[in-house]
């Protein structure tokens, strides 16, 4: 069920990929011969609309779009002899935007999903200060009374009072007075980014290293990570869609440090990086964290998480990637068809023998971690 959700998730979204190459193409008075829903070989011709062949092919995932002219003039013809609608002849800002228009869909769909569940779940703000989220039975901190949704403020040993503005600084001062009894100092209750004014004082024990429980803190607290906020009804979907773009744009650079780093452990170790994984890993990441039977909104963040993955790795200027394809276009601009026409051969060959040979490796490699090789 988790690889069948998996290739559907996929699909859809190689599917709304092709479908924004699609739309720009006819905006643009491109013709689109062809839309494929999977890959070739073909099985049957779905129907055909303002020109265009939609079918359905025997590989059961993605697609794809044939637009005329795509492959540049046929040889021994003349432009003055076609029909119009010729992709390589379409002006080059068209011809950009129709390379382009695929990953922005992927991307613009991962915003649009953050923006629905933002709306739904709240903005989400990230806790610097030491907010209690959880209280461990029978610890220190139970014992001592101290309640979830308080901020610490402070701790005093003795006369001495260190005042604490951040989770870090918590832990810190908590690790420093290991078998000492303390004083915590906490605000009254929060609730998401407001906490009451009124301060508590609790006399807490912190344990040493050897009686501390597996899995547990000191004094047996966990700190509130994230919060989430509600704001007027009418303010939500804009703070949502904001932030959503924000999430995804962040979401966009730590993708891109990541293949930075993939390049650097490629080219000084000839290792490929263990956080990186191919479908076959992200399959059984996604199921061994029950994302893909977490429900609808469990399954749809993953769905955006993967778009922006697929947009960022689609602007890669690698040929024969759509990145690769917007290069190679403006090399093109500048220095002539003819010039360029044998080099973007070799690259197209070389970048889809370079892609395909990374995707063998980490798969080979997801397999053997999956039975322990």
């Amino acid at each position: 069920m988790s690889i069948i959700l998996f290739i559907l998730v996929l699909s859809f979204l190689v599917f709304i990929h092709e479908l924004g190459h699609f739309i720009a193409a006819k905006r643009s008075g491109v013709i689109v011969e062809e839309f494929g829903i999977g890959y070739p070989p073909k099985a049957f011709k779905l129907f055909t609309w303002k020109g265009t062949d939609f079918t359905f092919n025997w590989i059961p995932f993605g697609g794809f779009v044939r637009m005329k002219g795509e492959e540049g003039p046929v040889e021994g013809s003349s432009t003055k002899k076609e029909s119009g609608g010729e992709f390589y002849a379409a002006e080059t800002w068209q011809k950009m935007l129709i390379i382009l228009a695929g990953p922005g869909v992927n991307f613009f769909f991962g915003v649009l999903v953050f923006a629905i569940v933002f709306t739904r779940m709240g903005i989400p703000h990230f806790l610097t200060e030491a907010r209690i989220a959880e209280i461990a039975p029978n610890s220190p901190a139970a014992e001592a009374g101290i309640p979830a949704d308080v901020t610490i403020t402070s701790i005093q040993v003795g006369e001495e009072v260190q005042e604490i503005l951040t989770v870090t600084a918590a832990i810190e001062a908590i690790g420093a007075h290991k078998g000492e009894t303390v004083v915590l100092t906490t605000t009254g209750a929060c609730e998401a980014l407001v906490c009451e004014s009124q301060s508590q004082a609790f006399e807490v024990y912190i344990r040493t290293a050897e009686e501390t429980p597996e899995n547990e803190g000191s004094i047996g607290v966990a700190f509130e990570q994230v919060v989430y906020q509600f704001y007027p009804t009418w303010e939500m979907p804009f703070r949502s869609i904001y932030f959503g773009f924000q999430q995804a744009f962040d979401l966009s650079m730590q993708i891109v440090a990541a293949l930075g780093g993939l390049v650097s452990d490629l080219v000084v170790t000839h290792t490929v990086p263990d956080e990186v994984a191919g479908p076959v890993g992200i399959v059984h990441q996604a199921q061994s964290s029950g994302i893909l039977t977490g429900g609808f909104v469990s399954l749809i963040s993953f769905a955006a998480l993967l778009s922006i993955n697929l947009a960022v790795m689609n602007v890669l200027p690698i040929p024969p990637l759509d990145g690769g394809r917007a290069i190679l276009l403006m090399f093109e601009y500048f220095l002539g068809k003819k010039k360029t026409e044998k080099a973007e051969y070799y690259l197209n060959y070389g970048g889809y023998i370079l892609l395909m040979g990374l995707i063998i490796l980490v798969t080979i490699r997801d397999v053997g971690r999956i039975f322990g090789l």
